[in-house]
């Protein structure tokens, strides 16, 4: 299970230079802490107030999991491809992501495995692959069954190649930002091919509930 820090800070302005957290919403790094490795998902950076005439209060929103709930692997760009390469991932509690300082190697066509190295993919972690710009299609394997928040938010995708055998839950954050993609209604459209649903709310909750359940998605 992830482990949720929450902190806030006081950062004072000066002049018009408004000063904000050096960390960003999206970003996935590690992490060492008394000589242990941990894998971070900042999952909200926001602002809350001013805590008087300069000095703001910002709030960051942490998703942490120790050294021995995630993996580092890597995956394959460009399957099958004169250019084909590996990119470094994470993949914890199933769901696969790139670190923010790696994103630029996701460059080209993704394919997302349901096993690498023995490690089973289930998911697309949130902010997954958030920004990464030189990413332009993602195929998901037969049993990949989920996309979580922002998961491709501000990549630069231009294709998306669901399966035919089990649906793909995608949430409706997770291609926010995609500029490159055709513009589709998400709830009616179906503009990619393969079986799928774009979904948000107490609707995302429930389906994810029964992947759980049919696929066992660890917690």
């Amino acid at each position: 299970m992830p482990h949720i820090i929450t902190y806030t800070e006081e950062i004072e302005e000066h002049g018009y230079c408004q000063q904000r957290p050096e960390l960003k919403t999206g970003d996935k790094y590690l992490h060492e802490v008394e000589g242990k490795k941990r894998l971070r998902l900042v999952r909200s950076v926001h602002f809350d107030k001013y805590v008087w005439e300069n000095v703001a209060q910002w709030t960051t929103i942490i998703e942490e999991y120790f050294e021995e709930e995630y993996t580092l692997t890597t995956v394959l760009m460009n399957l099958g491809h004169p250019n084909q390469s590996e990119v470094p991932v994470f993949v914890a509690n199933g769901m696969m992501g790139v670190l923010t300082c790696e994103k630029e190697k996701a460059c080209g066509e993704l394919f997302i495995p349901s096993k690498r190295f023995n490690v089973p993919i289930k998911g697309v972690a949130p902010f997954g692959f958030y920004g990464c710009q030189q990413l332009t299609k993602v195929i998901f394997d037969a049993r990949v069954v989920i996309a979580y928040e922002y998961a491709f938010a501000k990549s630069g995708i231009k294709e998306m190649e669901f399966n035919e055998i089990v649906p793909v839950m995608v949430h409706l954050t997770a291609l926010d930002g995609c500029e490159h993609l055709p513009k589709f209604d998400k709830i009616l459209d179906r503009p990619f091919p393969g079986k799928y649903q774009i979904c948000g709310g107490d609707a995302f909750r429930e389906w994810e509930e029964e992947l759980y359940r049919l696929h066992f998605l660890n917690r």
